[in-house]
Order: C-alpha cells, then structure tokens, then sequence
C-alpha cells in the first residue's frame, strides 16, 4: 500500500512531540536505555506546552523539604467534588503524585535547577491548590514553566540518543494481534515506516477537526474567523490519530470531547482598560446592544465564562464603562502586591494610584491606536463606534441606571452595592472576544495511562496522554471540568506514561 522511502526501528515510538509526548520519550529512554523515535507533524517539538505559565505540583521532595503542607488529600477531594466522583479516583491519585515526581525527576536530571523556583501557586488556584515551585519572578525564560521545561526535555533527548523526527506526521498504524508493530508517517519526501515494541499517543486535540466539531460542539464551528489567534487553535490539531486508535481497537470516548472555553478576553495596551474589565461597575453588551450576564462577565470563572460568550452574535462583547463606573472603581481597596497571588474577590482590580495616572494610561492606549478600544461623549456617538444596535444599546443603558435608581437590577441580579448609573461623559467601551483554551478528549486510559479497549480490557503496549487521553475531566453538558489543568497533566501522563511503557518494554521477554 505504500512506497516506503526508508524504514527504521526501536522499541518505543511517539506520536506527537508536545509537552507529554516529549517527557514520556526522555522518562522512558532514562529508564530503559532502549531506542525511543518522537513523530511530530509539526516543524518543531513543544506544543502548548510552549505557551503555558505555571504548574501544580503535589508532594514533591521540593516541597518536603521546605517543610510545604501536603494538601493533596484536600485538593482531591474538592476537585472530586466538582467532577461528583465520577473519576477514577485512583487515575486521580496517580496524577496527582505524578506531578511530584516528574518534578523530582526533572530536578534530578538538570542537577541545581532546584534553585530556579520559587514557593507559588498556580495562576489560577482553589484554596486546597498546593504552594509549591514556580518560576521565579525575576527569571523571564521563554513563556514560562512550558517552555523551560521543553528546552531541558530537547537536551535530554541528545543525551539518551531519542530520534525526534518533525514534520513527520503519522498517517497510519500496522496492527498485529491487537497491537501496534509500526507507525507510518509521511514526511516531505515519502512515507517512513518505524517498528515499535510499544506506543504512546500523545497528538493533542481535534479542535481544528470540523467534522468532530460539528459533532460536538456546533456552536463553535464558524467562530474561528471572529477570534484572534491561539496556541490552541494550531492548524496541527485535527484529531489525526482518532482513526489509528480505533484501528487497534482502543476505546475512543467521544462522549467526553468538549471545548473549554473562555470570554470575553480582551487585548489592549492601555492597563486601564484592561483593569476595567473586571471592575463590577461596567455592564456589557453583545452587537445587539443587549446585556446577556451580570458583570463582570468573569466573574463566572476563567475557564467557564466562555460558555456563556459563545451564544453571542460572533462570540464578541463590549464592556461599558464612563467616569462614574472609573472612579467607582478606583476607590476600591487595591491588591496587594507584595502577595502576587491576592486576588480582589470581586476581580484583579490594580488601577495606577492616582486617576492623574489613570487617565494618562487612557490617554496611552488612544495614542498608540488601540484598535479595540472606544470613547465617545455620547452613548449614540459610543454605539457608532462599536458598531451595535443602538436604538437596543441605548434601551439597554436606560434601563440599567433605572435599575441603579431602585437599587434592584431585575434582568441579570448585579449586587445592588455594584450598581453604578452610567450617565457621566465621556462614556468608554473595550472590544471582547470568545477564546478557547483548546479541545479534550479522546481515548480513555486506566491510573497506567494504558489504553482501555471498548469492553474494558486494555490494548497492549498502547499508552496516551496529554489532551488525546479521557480520563481527568468529565464533560458536563459541553463543559470541562477537570481535577488538573492542562500543563500539570500534560508533565504527569507523560511521565506517568513514560514509566510505564518503559516497565512493559523490560517485561517482554525475547525468545530465541
């Protein structure tokens, strides 16, 4: 069937060179010494994991030995909570741990980069969520944790003589007795064959799969033309290795696939915009001129609110603000920021100290030519500039401060202390847009990260991870919700996978 232009050989092939994909070659190579071959499609190894900042990592000797509490036993049961049991909870423990020890390991292959962390949390932590090490303030290396751990897993895959082949997409898989014997991929001059002992899946997401899309989450299909680009979002993730793992007979649970979405997000070089949107005194408006939430629209959750954008007309919003809403604002109590982890609880609200400042920032933005943001001095001036329906846009403004007046906001239930009456020029608005942060699910993996078949027996030799493995998250309605985010999963399945693969490569036993 194919016109092979060279055929190679090992003992473990990867399919996918991101985040999990990489520590799951360089943990098996380290553990096994045996040949190790990454297949990626794209022109260079990373992935996502390039663009993610930080990490939870749970029970690491990092954290032992800063005498850190151990709230893993807390952390799992509030996220179980979230997920109402339906996990595996022992797939739960192991990935939990799998953060410590991927982290210790880390440490132990790049001796003395123990000292580049410093005592953190994750960006976006519950109370049970553990301190543990997090790049340092002063340490700008690449996007952050990611990419930092990216460049180490490279090093190391010269060290342990690990073949990363990019631009070699795979295109097929060579099944024997219900199992991988090869992985085919195409490369730019012909198709390469590459024999494998064992395979570990870890070829991210099918969000660009339209197919899939429509299937799953219609909403979506067509709102890439109104959104701005995003690390995931890459072209590279359609889903490619679906069919090779129904191929082999692997239990592919399109029941878990789902979007996790996020809006609205707003891009502006002016800090107070930006700040300005997640002030409670703003209302929001979708094209239509309406209001559609209680604002700030994140106060839903950072990762949730975007489910609540995509129903509006192309996923896109503008938050309203004038002087009254400003100064409002402004005389809220600031973060604090000798504590880079309090958060206001009604938003991040961090305006410059004096509003001399806060209206040189404005100022600021205007004169670069922000593009996505808008001032006018009247509310009919200010909709022509948005391009909304103003006869609803000002009905909507209307209405609002007659609710400020009555101190009871009878459409969306903004706290009465919130409401703000919007009729102090000038009035300002900034442009916000649905964003994602990717496409989950795909082949369901027991606490080995070994794939499961449809009758639940497991498919030899076959592990995944990363964003193509079901396992840590439920999809509730289209929504993700999940015990661990997306970089700590990626880091702990890949090494959770590596280990594990590596143990079933030392089990078989060569008959002569």
């Amino acid at each position: 069937m194919y016109d092979f232009i060279e055929k190679k050989s090992c003992d473990l092939v990867v399919l996918g060179g991101g985040g999990s994909g990489m520590v799951a070659a360089v943990r098996a190579a380290q553990l096994t010494g045996k040949k190790v071959i990454v297949l990626e499609k794209a022109a260079a190894t990373g992935g996502g994991a390039l663009f993610a900042g930080t990490v939870r990592t749970f029970g690491s000797k990092w954290q032992a030995d800063r005498n850190l509490p151990d709230t893993t036993a807390e952390y799992a049961r509030d996220m179980l909570d979230k997920t109402y049991w339906r996990l595996d909870t022992k797939l739960v423990a192991n990935t939990l741990h799998g953060t410590g020890w991927f982290f210790d390991w880390l440490c132990e292959q790049n001796l003395g980069i123990e000292n580049k962390f410093e005592i953190g949390k994750y960006a976006f932590e519950i109370p049970s969520g553990p301190l543990g090490p997090q790049m340092t303030s002063k340490q700008q290396y690449g996007y952050g944790f990611g990419h930092f751990v990216m460049d180490k897993m490279q090093a190391q895959c010269q060290k342990y003589g690990i073949e990363v082949l990019t631009k070699h997409p795979v295109v097929d898989v060579a099944v024997k007795k219900g199992k991988i014997v090869a992985a085919i991929a195409k490369s730019e001059a012909g198709y390469v064959r590459v024999a494998c002992k064992a395979c570990i899946m870890s070829t991210g997401s099918w969000i660009n799969n339209e197919k899939i899309l429509k299937k799953c989450c219609p909403q979506f299909v067509g709102m890439k033309q109104w959104m701005d680009p995003s690390a995931h979002m890459s072209i590279t993730y359609t889903g490619d290795a679906i069919p090779l793992a129904e191929k082999v007979g692997a239990f592919v649970d399109y029941d878990s696939f789902c979007l996790r979405l996020m809006g609205p997000m707003h891009v502006s070089k002016s800090k107070v915009f930006m700040t300005m949107c997640q002030s409670p005194f703003i209302i929001t408006v979708n094209l239509n001129g309406q209001r559609y939430s209680a604002e700030p629209v994140g106060h839903i959750g950072h990762f949730e609110d975007g489910h609540v954008q995509i129903a509006q007309p192309h996923g896109q919003s503008f938050d309203i603000f004038d002087e009254n809403t400003l100064k409002a604002t402004f005389q809220l109590p600031r973060r604090n920021l000798s504590n880079p982890h309090d958060l206001q609880v009604l938003g991040d609200i961090n305006l410059p100290d004096t509003m001399e400042e806060v209206y040189r920032s404005i100022e600021e933005g205007f004169a670069q030519g922000d593009k996505n943001i808008f001032r006018a001095d009247t509310l009919e001036e200010l909709a022509d500039k948005m391009s909304v329906n103003k006869e609803n846009f000002l009905n909507t403004v209307r209405k609002y401060n007659e609710s400020c007046k009555i101190g009871f906001d009878a459409d969306f239930f903004k706290s009465k202390d919130t409401l703000v009456p919007l009729n102090r020029p000038p009035y300002y608005a900034i442009l916000g847009k649905l964003m994602t942060d990717g496409a989950f699910g795909g082949v369901k993996v027991n606490p080995d990260m070994q794939a499961y078949r449809p009758d639940g027996s497991l498919v030899e030799g076959l592990y995944v991870t990363g964003d193509f493995a079901s396992g840590r998250f439920i999809n509730l309605g289209g929504v993700k919700r999940q015990v661990l985010n997306d970089l700590s999963w990626a880091f702990s399945s890949g090494f959770l996978a590596g280990t594990n693969a590596g143990k079933y490569l030392e089990s078989l036993v060569v008959f002569i």
